[in-house]
């Protein structure tokens, strides 16, 4: 389940007494994180709890995005605020917990697949009524990464507070998460092109569904992982070597109809083919903008668009930026 056991470093407890802790009989009580004033932030659980994690992403190369593969033989867990949002899926067992994420209760019945959402910065505690390991998967995303995300929407920073969440059903977070433990498993370099890719959709997900802005429109369906993987492959080869990418050879590759691919890959991924394509040329761009010192009109023309003035149009509206601002602050 979803075992956010991220014990700060001050507070932190001898495993012997959090093996005493977890047989403990009293009744749910958050004083210690209240009374504890201000905690030091960690980023992720590895941290803490470094032999709880079974796989990580730390050593993958992956980009704005950051995944564990956790096990949890704790169930009493009193955790510091984390320096990511973070999204965690409860893999198995089934089982009951009670939690106070900043001062929100909950108790709940949670089963694979429920979803609980940590904004950054906040405390926790968590207390799971079986004494039964359990396994999640953590998914953490920068507030800052999530705030281009939502400045790229148009909303504005009041609009994209992330809200704590327990025991959700959504299936298109689920979809993309399983996918992640896919690519954490294979450990190869196409991993990283997706994980990268699926950082902007899950931070899109989180801006348009938890927070304040409140579209809790739950979407079902989409591609399926295998289709989708190629896809997202096939997109990046191309955008790789500069070729014009139509949707109907796209749609071709992975046995579909245009509209039969575009309406299952906006499902899969919160936004239209042609948007995910244009925002991966984009970050191509912001890449050669990055590390080279070629032309802007140069650049253009790498990153797939027809020119300069077409470049500078999308990149403003995606970026916030035009191609030079965003040079200049580099």
């Amino acid at each position: 389940m979803y075992q956010m056991q991220t014990i700060d470093a001050l507070s932190y407890l001898p495993h012997a007494l959090l093996r005493r802790k977890r047989h403990s009989k009293n009744a749910f009580d958050t004083r210690g994180s209240r009374e504890k004033g201000h905690r030091i932030a960690v980023n992720d659980l590895s941290e803490v709890y470094p032999e709880a994690v079974i796989a990580s992403s730390k050593d993958l190369g992956w980009q704005n995005i950051k995944v564990l593969h956790v096990r949890n033989e704790y169930n009493d867990m009193d955790l510091p605020p984390l320096n990511s949002h973070c999204i965690i899926v409860h893999l198995e067992p089934p089982g009951r917990v009670i939690a106070n994420i900043n001062g929100h209760t909950f108790n709940n019945f949670l089963a694979p697949g429920d979803v609980a959402i940590i904004p950054a910065l906040v405390p926790s505690y968590w207390r799971w009524r079986d004494c039964r390991p359990h396994e999640t998967l953590h998914i953490y995303l920068e507030p800052h990464f999530v705030q281009k995300i939502s400045e790229s929407l148009n909303l504005s920073h009041e609009q994209t507070v992330i809200e704590p969440q327990i025991a959700l059903r959504d299936e298109q977070l689920n979809h993309v998460a399983m996918s992640l433990l896919y690519e954490l498993k294979a450990e190869n370099v196409v991993g990283r092109v997706y994980a990268d890719t699926v950082a902007s959709v899950l931070a899109i997900q989180l801006v348009r569904r938890y927070s304040c802005l409140k579209d809790v429109t739950i979407r079902k369906g989409g591609m399926a992982p295998h289709k989708l993987r190629r896809a997202l492959e096939f997109i990046s080869d191309k955008i790789e070597q500069k070729h014009v990418i139509a949707l109907d050879v796209v749609a071709q590759e992975v046995g579909m109809s245009r509209y039969h691919f575009s309406r299952v890959f906006k499902e899969s991924m919160g936004l239209s083919p042609i948007n995910y394509i244009v925002r991966q040329r984009i970050e191509r761009a912001k890449k050669l903008l990055a590390e080279t010192d070629l032309p802007i009109a140069d650049i253009a023309l790498l990153a797939g668009f027809s020119g300069q003035s077409h470049f500078t149009t999308f990149f403003r509206k995606v970026v916030g930026l035009t191609p030079r601002s965003y040079r200049r602050g580099i």
